[in-house]
C-alpha cells in the first residue's frame, strides 16, 4: 500500500540547496528515530507539494479504498490536503528508525543522498541468508489476509538517490541502521493531512 516515485532532477537540485543551509530546529523530539540529527526543514514545503499532490492522486487511483476512508472521516467528497511538517533525516553510521507511525493521513519519504552500496552492506554478514540480511533497509510493515505481519523490504542504497516513496501515515515502517560509510545517509520526509 505505497507508491515509489523518482523526484524529478529540478525539486532535487532545489532540495539539496535546503540541504546545505544550517537548520536550526530540531526535530528530534517530534521524531522516533535514534538519530542525532533530525531538522525541520519547512522552507521547503512550496518545492514539494505540487509533486506530492499529483503523487496522492496517482495513490487514490490505485487504491481507492483509502480514499473513500478519507472522504468517510470527512462526511464529504471533497477536501483539501496540506503538507504539515518537513524535516531532514541526517543519518550516521549504527543510528536507526524503530518501528512506527506518522501523524497525518499520509507522510513520505525521499531517500536524498545514500553513501553506500546494498553489496557492502550484506558483505557484512557473509554467514547469514542473503534473503534475511536487513541492514539498511527501509522496511514496511503490514498484515496479510490472515493476520500476519508481512515485511516489504526496500533495499535503499546509492540506486535509490532521487527516489521516494509515499504512504499512509499510520502505516508501520522502520529504518534498519548502515555499517559501511561514515558519511550521513540523508532522507527528507513530511506529514500530510487535512487542510
Amino acid at each position: 500500500m505505497y507508491l515509489i516515485a523518482t523526484v524529478p532532477q529540478d525539486i532535487t537540485k532545489s532540495l539539496d540547496e535546503i540541504i546545505q543551509k544550517k537548520h536550526e530546529a530540531r526535530a528530534n523530539k517530534d521524531l522516533a528515530g535514534n538519530i542525532q540529527n533530525e531538522f525541520f526543514i519547512n522552507d521547503g514545503k512550496g518545492i514539494i507539494w505540487p509533486m506530492l499532490d499529483v503523487l496522492i492522486k496517482q495513490y487514490f487511483e490505485k487504491y481507492p479504498e483509502y480514499l473513500g476512508r478519507i472522504s468517510g472521516m470527512q462526511n464529504k467528497k471533497e477536501f483539501v490536503l496540506g503538507l504539515h511538517n518537513m524535516w531532514a533525516n541526517y543519518q550516521s553510521k549504527h543510528e536507526f528508525n524503530p518501528v512506527h507511525i506518522h501523524d497525518g493521513l499520509f507522510s513520505f519519504v525521499i531517500w536524498h543522498k545514500v553513501p553506500y552500496l546494498m553489496k557492502d552492506e550484506k558483505a557484512r554478514f557473509p554467514h547469514m541468508k542473503d534473503s534475511e540480511i536487513r541492514a539498511a533497509h527501509f522496511v514496511f510493515m503490514m498484515s496479510d489476509q490472515l493476520g500476519r505481519i508481512q515485511s516489504h523490504c526496500i533495499p535503499v542504497d546509492k540506486e535509490w538517490e532521487g527516489k521516494m516513496a509515499l504512504f499512509p501515515a499510520s502505516l508501520n515502517h522502520q529504518v534498519y541502521p548502515f555499517y559501511t560509510s561514515d558519511e550521513y545517509r540523508i532522507s527528507i520526509s513530511g506529514n500530510i493531512g487535512f487542510q
